[in-house]
């Protein structure tokens, strides 16, 4: 790991969508904030999830899911169906806009900052 070479500047040039999930308490979240700014705001996006570690996976994964939904719809790749019947508790109608939201979830949804060096 100490011997790789750095990928931070050839980011700039990675044109496939990231989605990057980092916990706020992750020993890792000051390198997933630099290698973010290095990447095309464009094609990329960083969610930092409250109360979580380095496993958003394991210890959060439920907080993944309307991010996920969100940056894939951003692109036109996903579209919710709403064939779910009108009395499920997973239809839209059922669930309480105020569940949705990512501060309730516990996640802070941040754009990507870019530094720009003089």
């Amino acid at each position: 790991m100490n011997e790789r070479p750095d990928l931070s500047e050839g980011l700039r040039k990675l044109y496939c969508r990231s989605l990057i999930f980092v916990g706020e308490n992750s020993p890792f979240h000051s390198e997933a904030l630099h290698m973010t700014s290095k990447l095309d705001r464009r094609y990329s996006a960083l969610v930092e999830v409250q109360a979580c570690g380095s496993m958003v996976t394991e210890e959060q994964p439920h907080a993944m899911l309307i991010p996920i939904e969100y940056f894939l719809m951003g692109y036109g790749l996903y579209r919710p169906t709403l064939s779910i019947s009108p009395r499920s508790p997973l239809s839209p109608s059922c669930i309480s806009p105020e569940l949705l939201s990512p501060e309730s979830m516990g996640l802070k949804l941040k754009p990507i900052r870019t530094r720009i060096s003089l």
